[in-house]
């Protein structure tokens, strides 16, 4: 089980929210890949696999491009968190 802040739950859930715009045009099961994702974030107890990890940091990307509505110390932070994470044995 994975514990984020609210704050990081609303970065993660926005990055996935342009990730959907993205997929918008790609096939089914990709999008029901990132809703998946999507759902589990929302969860008290969060409960993710190493590959929604990496997924959750390269759509954290997204956020990194729009300075002027994230702070990118928050977003490196986040992406830091999660990349320790994916690296447990």
């Amino acid at each position: 089980m994975l514990a984020f802040t609210t704050e990081e739950k609303e970065l993660i859930l926005s990055a996935i929210k342009y990730e959907k715009e993205v997929q918008d045009r790609a096939d089914e099961d990709e999008i029901e890949y990132v809703e998946e994702i999507e759902d589990e974030i929302q969860k008290e107890n969060v409960f993710i696999s190493r590959r929604q990890i990496d997924s959750i940091i390269i759509y954290l990307g997204y956020l990194l491009d729009r300075r002027d509505q994230y702070d990118n110390g928050e977003v490196l932070l986040l992406e830091s968190k999660l990349e320790n994470f994916s690296n447990l044995p």
